[in-house]
């Protein structure tokens, strides 16, 4: 029934990305691009620590597509798989969101960002289960050149819980909404 649900949030985030490659594909080309203009299309990977008081500490690897609709917003997708560690192995993350900032130069990108999404493998009430979340923080983007991005982003990854009992593996069950650090770093082709 995971796997399911998990394939099915990709699923639905791969066809939007999509979606928005076919609709660009149809317009004509605007006046003045040329190597000035920012790049479309942005895919990398990147490594993560996650950190919570409640939840504990997670790090993993993942994977991230971004279509860059001008030089100030851009679609950002996100896709994390937690490794063993304390806590639950395997877990996933997946993030669906907005990156607004500005590019300096070419050089140098600052953005905010707020992405949706789902983690996978919480114990839940006596069963395991994927729940909402949302991260919101900051992105930095360094441009070495016009076809590659490193990139640092750290955010508070908000995961709500309402009543129900969480068993973190850390002892005491948990209620109500979490607050948990998550930074990431990445390297990106542009295109």
């Amino acid at each position: 029934m995971r796997k399911r649900f998990l394939m099915m949030v990709m699923a639905v985030g791969l066809l939007l990305s999509f979606n928005f490659l076919s609709a660009r594909a149809q317009t004509s080309a605007r006046p003045g691009s040329g190597d000035d203009e920012t790049p479309r299309y942005e895919i990398g990977g990147q490594l993560f620590s996650f950190h919570g008081h409640d939840l504990g500490f997670g790090w993993g690897a993942g994977g991230r597509f971004s279509y860059n609709l001008n030089d100030w917003v851009a679609l950002d997708n996100e896709i994390n798989f937690f490794l063993p560690d304390e806590g639950p192995p395997y877990a996933t993350q997946g993030l669906f969101g907005v990156k607004v900032g500005k590019r300096i130069k070419k050089k140098v990108g600052v953005f905010l960002k707020v992405r949706p999404g789902f983690q996978t493998n919480f114990y839940v009430n006596g069963q395991d289960e994927a729940r909402f979340l949302i991260d919101v923080g900051g992105v930095a983007e360094i441009y070495p050149n016009r076809h590659i991005v490193l990139r640092f982003d750290a955010g508070d990854v908000i995961i709500p819980f309402s009543n129900q009992m969480v068993d973190t593996g850390l002892g005491t069950p948990r209620l109500g909404t979490t607050h948990n650090l998550q930074y990431n770093f990445g390297v990106g082709l542009r295109f």
